[in-house]
Protein backbone atom coordinates (compact mmCIF):
# COMPACT_ATOMS: atom_id res chain seq x y z
CA UNK A 1 0.00 0.00 0.00
CA UNK A 2 1.41 3.65 -0.61
CA UNK A 3 0.17 5.67 1.87
CA UNK A 4 0.43 9.72 0.92
CA UNK A 5 0.39 13.08 3.13
CA UNK A 6 -0.55 16.01 1.18
CA UNK A 7 -0.48 19.73 2.37
CA UNK A 8 -0.06 22.81 -0.02
CA UNK A 9 3.44 22.76 -0.57
CA UNK A 10 4.24 19.18 0.55
CA UNK A 11 7.14 19.99 2.88
CA UNK A 12 5.48 21.27 6.21
CA UNK A 13 2.48 19.70 7.72
CA UNK A 14 2.63 16.59 5.89
CA UNK A 15 6.53 15.96 6.19
CA UNK A 16 6.43 16.07 10.14
CA UNK A 17 2.19 13.52 9.85
CA UNK A 18 5.21 11.43 7.72
CA UNK A 19 7.85 11.70 10.14
CA UNK A 20 5.03 10.67 12.93
CA UNK A 21 4.17 7.64 10.85
CA UNK A 22 6.84 6.69 10.43
CA UNK A 23 8.76 6.78 14.04
CA UNK A 24 11.19 9.38 13.06
CA UNK A 25 9.44 12.05 15.64
CA UNK A 26 7.78 10.58 18.69
CA UNK A 27 4.10 11.34 19.32
CA UNK A 28 4.14 11.44 23.04
CA UNK A 29 6.31 14.64 23.11
CA UNK A 30 6.44 18.06 21.39
CA UNK A 31 9.83 17.67 18.91
CA UNK A 32 12.50 20.49 19.23
CA UNK A 33 12.39 23.08 16.18
CA UNK A 34 16.01 21.89 15.35
CA UNK A 35 14.59 18.22 15.31
CA UNK A 36 11.79 19.31 13.19
CA UNK A 37 14.53 21.46 10.79
CA UNK A 38 16.66 18.07 10.18
CA UNK A 39 13.08 15.92 8.98
CA UNK A 40 14.22 15.26 5.23
CA UNK A 41 11.81 17.31 2.79
CA UNK A 42 10.97 19.74 5.59
CA UNK A 43 10.93 23.20 4.19
CA UNK A 44 12.65 22.06 0.95
CA UNK A 45 12.90 24.09 -1.60
CA UNK A 46 11.66 21.31 -4.35
CA UNK A 47 8.53 22.20 -2.29
CA UNK A 48 6.46 23.19 -5.08
CA UNK A 49 4.74 20.34 -6.15
CA UNK A 50 5.63 16.46 -6.91
CA UNK A 51 5.79 13.22 -4.48
CA UNK A 52 8.55 12.92 -2.02
CA UNK A 53 9.13 9.81 -0.74
CA UNK A 54 9.54 9.53 3.19
CA UNK A 55 10.32 5.66 3.65
CA UNK A 56 8.78 2.46 4.55
CA UNK A 57 6.54 1.31 7.60
CA UNK A 58 8.16 -2.20 9.09
CA UNK A 59 5.08 -3.39 7.48
CA UNK A 60 6.58 -2.74 3.83
CA UNK A 61 3.58 0.44 3.10
CA UNK A 62 5.51 3.27 1.21
CA UNK A 63 5.04 6.73 2.69
CA UNK A 64 4.90 9.74 0.76
CA UNK A 65 4.23 13.76 0.67
CA UNK A 66 3.00 15.49 -1.89
CA UNK A 67 2.55 19.26 -2.66
CA UNK A 68 -1.75 19.70 -2.89
CA UNK A 69 -1.66 23.49 -4.05
CA UNK A 70 -5.08 24.87 -3.82
CA UNK A 71 -7.08 22.00 -5.06
CA UNK A 72 -5.91 18.68 -3.18
CA UNK A 73 -8.78 16.60 -4.29
CA UNK A 74 -7.81 17.18 -8.07
CA UNK A 75 -3.88 16.18 -6.92
CA UNK A 76 -5.94 13.19 -5.27
CA UNK A 77 -7.67 12.12 -8.32
CA UNK A 78 -4.61 12.78 -10.25
CA UNK A 79 -2.70 9.97 -8.58
CA UNK A 80 -5.97 7.54 -8.68
CA UNK A 81 -5.97 8.09 -12.56
CA UNK A 82 -2.05 7.71 -12.99
CA UNK A 83 -2.81 4.33 -11.09
CA UNK A 84 -5.48 3.12 -13.27
CA UNK A 85 -3.42 3.92 -16.02
CA UNK A 86 -0.61 1.74 -14.48
CA UNK A 87 -2.88 -1.04 -14.02
CA UNK A 88 -2.39 -0.79 -10.35
CA UNK A 89 -5.93 -0.98 -7.72
CA UNK A 90 -7.38 2.55 -6.69
CA UNK A 91 -7.60 0.96 -3.67
CA UNK A 92 -3.62 0.47 -2.62
CA UNK A 93 -3.84 4.48 -2.09
CA UNK A 94 -4.66 6.33 1.02
CA UNK A 95 -4.28 10.14 -0.06
CA UNK A 96 -4.83 11.93 3.14
CA UNK A 97 -4.70 15.87 2.58
CA UNK A 98 -3.41 17.78 6.15
CA UNK A 99 -4.13 21.04 5.48
CA UNK A 100 -7.35 21.82 5.82
CA UNK A 101 -6.58 20.31 9.21
CA UNK A 102 -3.80 22.37 10.58
CA UNK A 103 -4.62 25.71 11.78
CA UNK A 104 -4.97 29.30 9.52
CA UNK A 105 -1.75 30.56 10.89
CA UNK A 106 0.36 27.48 10.25
CA UNK A 107 -0.94 27.64 6.74
CA UNK A 108 -0.08 31.57 6.52
CA UNK A 109 3.59 30.48 7.78
CA UNK A 110 3.61 27.91 5.21
CA UNK A 111 2.42 30.50 2.60
CA UNK A 112 5.13 33.26 3.75
CA UNK A 113 8.01 30.77 3.92
CA UNK A 114 7.74 30.46 -0.04
CA UNK A 115 9.16 34.06 -0.39
CA UNK A 116 12.36 35.62 1.03
CA UNK A 117 11.23 38.45 2.47
CA UNK A 118 8.47 37.11 3.99
CA UNK A 119 10.77 33.76 5.18
CA UNK A 120 11.21 34.94 8.99
CA UNK A 121 7.48 35.47 9.42
CA UNK A 122 6.78 32.48 7.93
CA UNK A 123 9.33 30.60 10.37
CA UNK A 124 8.10 32.10 13.52
CA UNK A 125 4.46 31.28 12.23
CA UNK A 126 5.45 27.84 11.78
CA UNK A 127 7.09 27.24 15.10
CA UNK A 128 4.42 28.71 16.93
CA UNK A 129 1.58 27.06 15.09
CA UNK A 130 3.94 23.54 15.51
CA UNK A 131 3.52 23.87 19.64
CA UNK A 132 -0.16 24.68 18.78
CA UNK A 133 -1.01 22.29 15.73
CA UNK A 134 1.36 18.94 16.95
CA UNK A 135 -1.57 17.39 18.68
CA UNK A 136 -3.47 17.34 15.52
CA UNK A 137 -1.08 16.21 13.76
CA UNK A 138 -0.32 13.50 15.76
CA UNK A 139 -4.01 12.61 15.44
CA UNK A 140 -3.96 12.46 11.87
CA UNK A 141 -1.36 9.77 11.98
CA UNK A 142 -3.24 7.92 14.60
CA UNK A 143 -5.99 7.80 12.05
CA UNK A 144 -3.86 6.36 9.26
CA UNK A 145 -2.74 3.35 11.85
CA UNK A 146 -6.18 2.65 12.43
CA UNK A 147 -7.19 2.81 8.82
CA UNK A 148 -7.83 -0.95 7.34
CA UNK A 149 -7.87 -1.93 3.55
CA UNK A 150 -10.89 -3.42 1.95
CA UNK A 151 -9.98 -6.49 3.52
CA UNK A 152 -9.84 -5.93 7.08
CA UNK A 153 -5.98 -6.10 7.50
CA UNK A 154 -4.73 -3.05 9.11
CA UNK A 155 -1.69 -0.95 7.01
CA UNK A 156 0.02 0.39 9.73
CA UNK A 157 1.04 -2.19 12.54
CA UNK A 158 3.01 -0.24 14.60
CA UNK A 159 0.49 1.60 17.29
CA UNK A 160 2.90 4.19 18.96
CA UNK A 161 0.25 7.23 19.09
CA UNK A 162 -2.17 5.60 21.27
CA UNK A 163 -1.17 6.99 24.80
CA UNK A 164 -1.67 11.02 23.06
CA UNK A 165 -4.71 12.38 23.49
CA UNK A 166 -6.07 15.41 20.87
CA UNK A 167 -6.48 18.38 23.22
CA UNK A 168 -9.53 20.64 21.18
CA UNK A 169 -8.39 23.84 20.23
CA UNK A 170 -10.10 26.88 18.42
CA UNK A 171 -9.08 27.75 14.59
CA UNK A 172 -7.96 30.68 14.51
Amino acid sequence: MIIIYACFSGTHAAVIVAALHLGQLKATSLPKWSRVQRLPHFDAPEGQGGLRYMGRTPDGNAVYTAAAGHDGEAARRAVKTLLAALGREHNEVLWLDVTPRVSFLWRVGAFCRRYSFLARVGQWLLRWSLKRDFPVLVTIARECCRYKRDDGTKIAGRNYCQDVKPRLQAKT
